[in-house]
């Protein structure tokens, strides 16, 4: 019988944020599969939970990222929550979904079409109103989806 663990993985272009089983005698093999990466990086959660993440995940042409409240930086591609401090072998978490959810918001840049409000006059000439003038970004913020029962 082969034993396995449960760990939570966040995925930021989709928002869900899932339990998945993961064979204990692996060790972390797994988690590079699940994460798509060369490199993992450890992030404490708490003192009971840690995160793997891609240490190389914030390049150009990011599309999604996490916020994780009171790390300084984001954190780009899949995330992975499991119990223990980093070390192997690691746990199952021992904080529910629901409250692990609440650490992280899921965000993506969108852009927003600027319209002229009246004739505008700009370096390329004259805008007429109503016409799309430009473009502006934006970071939309989203709680995880949580899908449960999958583990």
């Amino acid at each position: 019988m082969v034993r396995a663990n449960t760990a939570y993985v966040l995925d930021p272009e989709t928002t869900i944020f899932k339990p998945v089983e993961l064979q204990v005698d692996l060790g972390i093999r797994p988690l590079y599969a699940i994460i798509g990466c060369r490199l993992l990086e450890v992030v404490r959660f708490d003192e009971r939970h840690t995160l793997f993440v891609d240490e190389e995940g914030l390049q150009d042409g990011l599309t999604a990222f996490t916020i994780f409240e009171g790390f300084p930086q984001p954190i780009a591609g899949k995330i992975v929550l499991v119990g223990g401090d980093g070390s192997t072998p690691y746990t199952s978490p021992l904080i529910s979904l629901e409250d692990a959810a609440k650490h992280f918001k899921c965000c993506r840049p969108v852009l927003d079409p600027v319209f002229a409000k009246a004739d505008e006059i700009s370096s390329g000439g004259i805008i007429i109103a109503g016409a799309l003038a430009g473009l502006q970004c934006r970071i939309e913020r989203r709680a995880p989806t949580l899908v449960e029962g999958e583990a």
